[in-house]
């Protein structure tokens, strides 16, 4: 896959009304959403991640983004996983018509054991990109997925950025959740197992869903972003 497939931002569908910038997840880039059909009356963009540079938090980061991106309002901006926090972020920083949150927390006591664990034993120093990547590739044999789904991931997780992947991960550690500050969807799934299903709420649940289904449910998630960029952009029209 030649490089800008994940270092462009993806233009899923255009429609002049209503646009919905997502990010993607940790290890993982705009690629990810390649399957994503909210329909005909969104345009959909996927952002790739940027170099960290000095960002010493996902509240810093998301102020970077943002300056390099340089959005025009009216949007919703979302992600799924890591992208979705600094999409929470991101709303506190910038005006928004909304937030699409997909297998993403929103509070600590959402994330799995072993994250809240590591960030008690501040294990930040000894993260890094081969660390990371060996986790993923475990994690992934438990996990079910399509055939495309899973060299997707794989792919995605083997070229992501190594200064990228080790921030990010270390800021999950350290991350206190700003809450919401605009309207919201959450999408998650019942088989996640990142951040469990059982401690999420508030959120339009997936069976069977897991923490990488915006790839192969894509078509089913997309609905239901549809339906809420219709019901929440009736109040505007972009220029």
């Amino acid at each position: 896959m030649p490089d800008r497939a994940r270092t462009a931002p993806l233009v899923l569908s255009l429609f002049p009304d209503v646009r919905l910038y997502l990010l993607p997840g940790l290890g993982a880039d705009p690629r990810m959403y390649r399957n994503l059909d909210c329909g005909p009356d969104a345009e959909v963009i996927a952002l790739p991640w940027i170099p960290p540079g000095s960002a010493a938090d996902l509240g810093a980061y998301a102020e970077k983004l943002i300056e390099h991106y340089r959005p025009e309002p009216p949007y919703f901006i979302g992600g799924v996983s890591l992208g979705g926090m600094i999409a929470q972020e991101w709303a506190h920083l910038a005006e928004v018509e909304g937030l699409v949150l997909i297998s993403t927390a929103v509070e600590r006591a959402e994330m799995a054991a072993p994250i809240r664990a590591a960030a008690a034993l501040r294990a930040g120093p000894v993260i890094s990109k081969p660390l990371l990547q060996a986790l993923g590739t475990a994690g992934d044999r438990f996990t079910s997925k399509s055939p495309e789904g899973r060299a997707l991931f794989l792919e995605m997780l083997r070229e992501s950025d190594a200064d990228f992947m080790t921030f990010g991960a270390c800021a999950v550690l350290d991350w206190e959740p700003p809450g919401i500050a605009a309207p919201y969807l959450r999408i998650h799934g019942t088989a996640d197992r990142v951040f469990p299903a059982s401690s999420v709420r508030d959120a339009v649940m997936i069976r069977g869903g897991n923490h990488f289904m915006i790839f192969d449910r894509g078509a089913e998630i997309g609905k239901e972003i549809g339906r809420f960029l219709a019901g929440s952009s009736k109040n505007f029209r972009r220029l």
